[in-house]
């Protein structure tokens, strides 16, 4: 009985509704559930596919480029084509002044003007 007294009513963190069941129950469904993780996951979600989304972009720019046969386009004209140069999926410092640059498999370096030595990375090849 004493139990009962200090017993606190459980609503569905979703919705409100109240749970009955197990006691380490949050949810009053499966829906709400779904509902509830897929809010709290949303916008991270979202923010992780945008990024991926540009990664994606800036390969096929790259593999353009690298079928092209030019060997060192302007950022400008990348840029035109949907490059953006600030996301990478890897760097390194070869020497002082030349920076290596990856995009996925694609590796690069590059000037304030211009990406040169646009290639495969050779582990990958």
């Amino acid at each position: 009985m004493n139990d009962q007294l200090h017993k606190e009513e459980r609503v569905c963190l979703n919705c409100g509704t109240p749970i009955t069941g197990r006691v380490d129950k949050r949810f009053c469904s499966i829906r709400c559930k779904n509902e509830w993780n897929n809010s709290m996951s949303g916008p991270e979600k979202r923010r992780r596919n945008s990024v991926f989304n540009i990664l994606i972009k800036n390969y096929h720019v790259l593999e353009m480029a690298m079928e092209s046969g030019e060997r060192a386009p302007e950022l400008t004209v990348l840029a035109a084509a949907g490059f953006r140069e600030e996301y990478v999926t890897g760097f390194r410092r070869i020497r002082r002044g030349r920076d290596e640059y990856r995009c996925f498999d694609i590796c690069y370096n590059k000037t304030e003007a211009r990406l040169y030595n646009i290639r495969r990375a050779p582990e990958m090849a």
